[in-house]
């Protein structure tokens, strides 16, 4: 009997023993899992510039990645509706800051995917910008970047309920046609390009053919999301009630462009005072407008941007793509019949110095506007105009267009010309390389030392949308990751802790070099600036500091300058995001 309750006793003994144990492990495997902390209630902690997060946010699914260079214990993330921290986590250490010399930390709970409002803390009492997770974050950003470009318009009155932004109709009368003495024309409209009044149809021409990427990266974001417009007003071509906003929007550009256009197929290179106007409202801009001379790498852009118009438009209004095309022919007319022509070396904007690459392009997007074998002999007889060495392929602007012809290639389905393949195959060993290089930077971004230079912010996301094409063509989660991660730094996951996207998150520029703001007081939201510049020559920016030469200040256009063509891959960008949130 004794012995019976011994080992009954002993038998009790290791149940309870191996019940603790159970529990022991259960609670440690929900904190691996979930990383959970026990609930407790945590106060909101002031803001600070410790923590580079995205300030805007995430969507539920996307990779969330914080950095820090203060060494710390623990980092927790907040719901600041609830004051309860629901996260816990250790900073790892990602690469060696290569300016400082000093290790980043980086902060990763992207397997947290609640919805909410939230702020990420360190163990020393610092905290970051808040931040959203929610499925609707970059669809928000789209939204009101995209809408940034109807509040740029010229030759209307503004009166915007949303953003407050408005003035008087501006820039109505006449252009004076440069070298030619009493004769005028009629170049009212479009959007004003930067910082400045000007308007430059490279420029144009080069935003307007990226924001239309849109169409084929992202579709169904590009129909589906409203951005609040009147519909044309007296003088502008009529958008059809069922044109996406995105297309009314980017018409008012294309008819401006239009209106470059001579009657023999030459486009005009800009319109614009002679000299930079002050800090003034443009109502107040009444200086003599000048209507500067044409030029062979422009009419070359114009003639690509208007016949890849044409193929997006034709859904939705067949007579104004056919006009869209006609317009473009005609300055391919006269690219075949011209050499060479360069606008004058007084002109310092936009001034391009060859034409070859663009020419390439013109004839890539007639040839599948067209099926005119044509222009596909004349792409086929010229590549070797392009850059073709994966490493070496940078984002496409007014002055390098090779990406935008190979991104023009590959996307097109035409598998019975072998250029294209070989395009693809080019583009996907470039995106490959872009990821390595990302994978390599402490803060997660494709920016070397080389390109913190004149916009880097569009540089991040010009590798963007390239890794946005590749995924179309091979849909590799690394490419979604990667194309976050630069969204991110540029909303504030950089070293700064800086957004550079004016009205997005809690550390973004409110001291743009962009005239109507400084003259008005009032921020047009959703304009991206552009970024640390180490050649900044504004003498207000601080040179050769890498990704901290940067400052908020209005007169530090190489650093804070706002331009149609920076905004247009952040546009793509949120809309490709949006589209593959889930």
């Amino acid at each position: 009997m004794l012995k019976r309750e011994v080992r009954s006793s002993r038998w009790t003994g290791w149940m309870v023993v191996l019940a603790l144990l159970l529990a022991v492990l259960a609670v440690l495997y929900l904190i691996r899992v979930d990383k959970m902390p026990p609930p407790h209630l945590v106060n909101p902690l002031p803001a600070t510039r410790e923590i580079g997060i995205n300030q805007a946010g995430y969507a539920p699914s996307a990779v969330k990645i914080a950095y820090t260079a203060t060494a710390v214990g623990e980092f927790s993330l907040v719901d600041l509706q609830a004051n309860q921290a629901v996260f816990r986590g250790v900073p790892t250490i990602s690469q060696k800051d290569r300016k400082s010399g000093k290790p980043v930390y980086q902060m990763d709970f992207s397997s947290f995917q609640k919805p909410g409002v939230y702020q990420l803390q360190l163990s020393n009492g610092r905290g970051s910008a808040p931040f959203a997770i929610s499925d609707q974050v970059y669809q928000s950003i789209y939204q009101t970047v995209m809408r940034s470009y109807e509040l740029q318009r010229c030759g209307i009155a503004l009166a915007d309920p949303v953003s407050h932004v408005h003035h008087e109709a501006c820039h109505l009368a006449p252009a004076q046609v440069m070298g030619e003495q009493g004769e005028e024309r009629d170049v009212t409209g479009g959007w004003h390009d930067a910082g400045d009044y000007g308007k430059y149809t490279a420029n144009a021409g080069m935003t307007t053919a990226h924001l239309l990427l849109a169409y084929e990266l992202a579709p169904m974001t590009l129909k589906n999301t409203s951005l609040f417009l009147p519909r044309a007003g007296e003088g502008e071509s009529v958008a059809l009630s069922d044109e996406p906003d995105t297309l009314a929007v980017i018409r008012v550009e294309l008819d401006w462009m239009r209106k470059m256009q001579r009657e023999d197929g030459a486009v005009h290179h800009s319109v614009k005072t002679a000299e930079f106007p002050g800090m003034i409202l443009p109502e107040e801009d009444r200086k003599t407008q000048y209507l500067y001379p044409v030029s062979t790498p422009d009419t070359a852009i114009f003639a690509a941007a208007l016949a890849r118009a044409a193929r997006v438009y034709q859904s939705y209004d067949e007579p104004y793509a056919q006009m869209l095309l006609d317009a473009s022919m005609r300055a391919w007319a006269f690219l075949e019949s011209s050499n060479e022509l360069l606008v004058p070396e007084t002109v310092q904007a936009y001034r391009i110095k060859s034409d070859k690459q663009s020419r390439v392009w013109a004839a890539a997007e007639l040839y599948f506007a067209t099926g005119d074998v044509r222009y596909r002999s004349y792409v086929e007889q010229n590549l070797g105009e392009l850059e073709l060495r994966p490493k070496k392929l940078a984002p496409s602007y007014w002055q390098n267009t090779s990406a935008m012809t190979i991104i023009t290639l590959a996307l097109h389905q035409q598998t019975d010309w072998e250029l294209t393949l070989q395009m693809r195959q080019l583009l996907l060993h470039h995106a490959d390389q872009v990821v390595n290089r990302i994978n390599q930077t402490p803060y997660g971004t494709v920016l070397q030392a080389r390109d913190y230079d004149w916009a880097s912010t569009k540089t991040a996301l010009g590798y963007s949308v390239h890794l946005a094409v590749a995924y179309q063509l091979e849909p590799k989660p690394a490419y979604v990751a990667a194309i976050s991660r630069q969204l991110d730094w540029v909303l504030g996951a950089n070293p700064l802790a800086q957004s550079f996207v004016t009205g997005i998150g809690m550390f973004s520029p409110v001291h743009p070099h962009h005239r109507y703001a400084a003259a008005s007081g009032i921020l047009v939201p959703g304009l991206l600036v552009g970024g640390p510049n180490a050649n900044a020559n504004d003498n207000v920016a601080v040179a050769k500091q890498g990704a901290k030469s940067y400052i908020d200040d209005v007169r530090s256009f190489a650093t804070n300058e706002y331009a149609i063509d920076y905004n247009a891959p952040l546009v793509v960008i949120a809309g490709f995001l949006h589209e593959r949130r889930n």
